[in-house]
């Protein structure tokens, strides 16, 4: 089973190297969803159900000496995880923010984040438990030079982006360089196949209207042709009306360089509107 693009970006997430103890800190609680110390809450530090982004959670907790404990229970037809720690007096969630704002976002992230696939119309968001996890998040955002979207879906709070250009930038902060390959060189695809849409269409609506052009012309000159007056146009004007109706695909570049001697598209253009003018004319005289 092949994963979204949200979860191969979490596990890239999952794997980058932990940092000093703030960022480890600032990691946390951005994982923990919360801004209180859950060992006085009696709450667990993280809770999902994601098993990378548990033995990550387990992995920093082990270096900030919280002697981690992982429990399970069946969930809604599914395993949940829960990472419990030990009375260690946590830094203020606000310095953390402050000192690693990036590891907070990255934690945020594994925790409750989403991105699109990357055919998609770009769209990054993170879902906090509440409004005081939000504040923080904009915080952090806001330290890392990007002014993030808030919204809310069904009640609770909702952050989000859709510029390429900041969600590949955050991405970069938060380490996931693969990610951000990959999420560029799909721009690049994505761009490319746009421009030959682009050339395509303005090609097919030439075509169109130089094949509507012809058709008119043709039936036009078919008309003088039959009203007796095509004797009396020059061979010149004859000339390039009998050739409209041989190659109607022609351009009027095409036509002119055909002509002898050849002459310019708006010559052409001059003499196939005296044909025109000719049969105004006989309908005007009935």
């Amino acid at each position: 089973m092949t994963w979204s693009y949200t979860r191969q970006l979490k596990a890239e997430l999952a794997q980058t190297p932990i940092g000093a103890l703030p960022c480890c800190w600032a990691e946390l609680w951005g994982l923990s969803g919360q801004v209180e110390d859950p060992f006085d809450l009696q709450q667990p530090w993280v809770r999902g159900g994601i098993a990378f982004v548990v033995r990550r959670a387990y992995r920093i907790m082990k270096r900030l000496q919280l002697e981690p404990q992982i429990r399970l229970k069946p969930y809604a037809g599914h395993i949940e995880f829960s990472v419990w720690g030990c009375d260690v007096p946590a830094p203020d969630v606000e310095q953390s923010v402050y000192d690693c704002p990036q590891d907070f976002v990255r934690g945020a992230f594994l925790a409750r984040g989403y991105v699109s696939e990357v055919d998609r119309p770009m769209h990054w968001e993170i879902a906090p438990p509440n409004a005081a996890v939000s504040h923080y998040l904009v915080g952090a955002m806001q330290a890392l030079g990007v002014n993030i979207h808030v919204s809310a879906r069904r009640g609770q709070p909702l952050l989000y982006l859709k510029d390429r250009a900041q969600v590949t930038y955050v991405l970069g902060r938060m380490g996931a360089y693969q990610s951000v390959l990959t999420m560029e060189s799909q721009g690049v695809v994505r761009s490319m196949k746009n421009q030959v849409n682009r050339l395509v269409n303005s090609e097919t609506a030439n075509m169109k209207r130089m094949v509507d052009s012809a058709v008119r012309d043709a039936h036009i000159i078919a008309r003088v042709m039959a009203s007796g007056r095509w004797e009396r146009l020059p061979p010149a004007v004859q000339e390039v009306g009998i050739l409209r109706i041989k190659h109607p695909e022609w351009s009027f570049d095409e036509l002119g360089r055909h002509v002898h001697p050849p002459i310019s598209k708006s010559a052409v253009n001059h003499r196939l509107r005296r044909i025109r003018l000719t049969l105004q004319n006989e309908l005007e005289n009935r």
